[in-house]
């Protein structure tokens, strides 16, 4: 074989290597979301994606932590093919501030591509401390709201003030001027109740604080008027006549105490526990690599029924199974890096299907799955294909839908080329 003939084979198998299977997704996914929120104001994130249906992005707002501590998450289904763009609305009433993400998931764990941006990071601020009430904050009715405040390094000649009373505006936004700090203003109201201030300036949301007038008018009397009730009495010669029967109610502390009749469906025994305190779990075991773009399958093959199911510590692990091929699946994410996720279940299966992985993009490392009442526990192309994912372990046959043989013709193709230039040489 003469040089020239080497370079050409070499080119050739250069451009089949590029061209094979190890292509970039072309599957993208963006989030946009504003930088810093007032605490107690909604936001608004949007996105826009290309993912092929049948899928659903999950956007979750977590609070930034040694521990991430998700505090809502919204779903986004993904049902027509093309591009498709989302709004969705968070509430941060009671939150507390500091910095939090937002972030895109896949149910399908898809790759996205290197210009995607599914994660944002959002901080929560919040002023509300600075107001400082001279009025009571519980005042008797007498037809007007005292609101007297000093707002602690406040510069600002005026400020927005808004009363409500349930979800009905009673007074503004309107500005009210503010001296030295000091914020006085005698507002006249028609009723007792529950009215919240809300102070806004020109930075945004300062706070909402809420100031009881007098009591609220109660809906029913004291004592309750009588309940007409019907109560079937039966005689010897009229078996269907009924006789009304008057039963008065009383407080909750002259009725005596009974212990309510449960139906069966109130006393089932749910089929899938878990528990707020980790136990030991003694019984087979399999560790595995796992990280967000590649997790790890397993199998347990079960002996008897219960079995109980645990991860290792070392990561804050996602869980999720099912009991059957074509059943719903189970999400476990509820225990943080130092405590294993786990579950008991009852149901009589012979294997169950476990799909782990980090809860985090940024982590990767070893998880141990440890089962009770189990057979064998170990990787599976079985469970990815449960969880709709290609086989990657080579110990189960694959799935009808298989990669395209284009690659492997390309090669084929390439070599009989080849050898037709070695036969001309």
């Amino acid at each position: 074989m003469n040089i020239r003939s080497f370079n050409i084979i070499f080119a050739i198998f250069l451009i089949l290597v590029i061209l094979g299977p190890g292509t970039v997704s072309a599957y993208y996914l963006t989030l946009d979301a504003p930088s810093e929120v007032r605490v107690g104001q909604p936001f608004n994130v949007s996105g826009s994606t290309n993912v092929p249906p049948p899928d659903q992005i999950d956007v979750v707002l977590s609070l930034s932590s040694n521990i991430p501590i998700e505090k809502d998450r919204q779903s986004v289904p993904i049902t027509e093919k093309g591009d498709t763009t989302f709004n969705i609305t968070f509430q941060t009433t009671g939150y507390e501030k500091g910095n939090y993400k937002i972030e895109a998931l896949s149910q399908t764990m898809r790759d996205f591509s290197a210009g995607s941006r599914n994660l944002r990071v959002i901080k929560l601020t919040d002023r509300s401390d600075i107001v400082r009430f001279s009025s009571p904050m519980y005042q008797d009715f007498d037809g007007t709201l005292e609101i007297e405040t000093r707002i602690q390094g406040y510069d600002d000649n005026a400020i927005q003030l808004e009363v409500q009373k349930g979800n009905t505006s009673v007074f503004g936004p309107e500005s009210v001027p503010v001296s030295r700090g000091l914020m006085k203003y005698e507002l006249p109201i028609k009723e007792p109740g529950a009215y919240a201030i809300t102070f806004t300036d020109s930075k945004g949301l300062i706070g909402i604080y809420t100031v009881q007038v007098g009591e609220e008018k109660e809906s029913s009397a004291a004592t309750p008027a009588p309940v007409e009730t019907t109560t079937p009495i039966v005689h010897e010669t009229d078996t269907t006549a009924p006789t009304k029967t008057i039963v008065s109610q009383t407080s909750s502390a002259e009725t005596p105490k009974s212990t309510p009749s449960l139906t069966p469906s109130e006393t089932k025994v749910p089929d899938i526990t878990t528990d707020d305190k980790p136990v030991s779990v003694e019984g087979v075991s399999s560790t595995a690599a796992a990280s967000r773009d590649s997790p790890a399958y397993f199998l347990v093959s079960v002996n008897q029924a219960p079995v109980t199911i645990s991860t290792s510590s070392n990561e804050d692990w996602v869980m999720e199974y099912k009991t059957a091929q074509g059943s719903a699946g189970v999400k476990l994410n509820d225990k943080g890096k130092d405590s294993p996720e786990q579950v008991t279940i009852t149901d009589s299966t012979n294997e169950i299907y476990l799909k782990v992985y980090p809860y985090s993009y940024k982590s990767s490392g070893d998880v141990t799955i440890t089962a009770s009442n189990a057979a064998s526990v170990g990787l599976s192309d079985t469970a990815a294909q449960a969880f709709d994912a290609p086989p990657r372990y080579g110990n189960s046959n694959p799935s009808a839908e298989t990669k395209s043989p284009a690659p492997i013709a390309g090669i084929i193709l390439g070599l009989v080329g080849a050898a037709c230039l070695l036969r001309r040489k």
